[in-house]
């Protein structure tokens, strides 16, 4: 049982480690980071107060702890790369709004423009 403990102890450990860098990094958003920090922190708890496991084979129970450690891996890299995508895509939002409020801004400008263009043009045929 001490080394189940150990493992999951280590493996929250290093899973808040690891989010904690992804967040200030800005890698990992807000929501994200604090899901994965959560759960860190379940699996250090998870670490203390096990004892449910205690029925199992160690052999079992150390494999079942890797591969979940391994696959927890995956799918914190692959939330990275969707926080990293969240985050390009409302970059992209504002320079689009910026975009449109300078376009509206010309269209306005050569709204006036064409309308002194065509005041002057009258103003000479009379």
């Amino acid at each position: 049982m001490g080394v189940l403990r150990l493992t999951l102890i280590i493996l929250g450990i290093i899973f808040l480690i690891i989010s904690l860098n992804a967040y200030v990094r800005q890698r990992l958003t807000e929501e994200m980071g604090l899901l994965w920090g959560g759960f860190a922190l379940f699996l250090i708890l998870l670490g203390v107060f096990v004892g449910f496991f205690s029925r199992a084979d160690k052999p079992v129970i150390i494999a079942g702890v890797i591969l979940l450690g391994l696959l927890l891996l995956v799918v914190f890299f692959l939330s990275t790369a969707v926080s990293v995508l969240i985050m390009k895509n409302r970059e992209l939002a504002m320079q689009v709004s910026l975009l449109n409020q300078e376009n509206e801004r010309i269209l306005h400008m050569l709204g006036i423009v064409t309308k002194e263009i065509k005041k002057n043009k009258e103003d000479r045929e009379n």
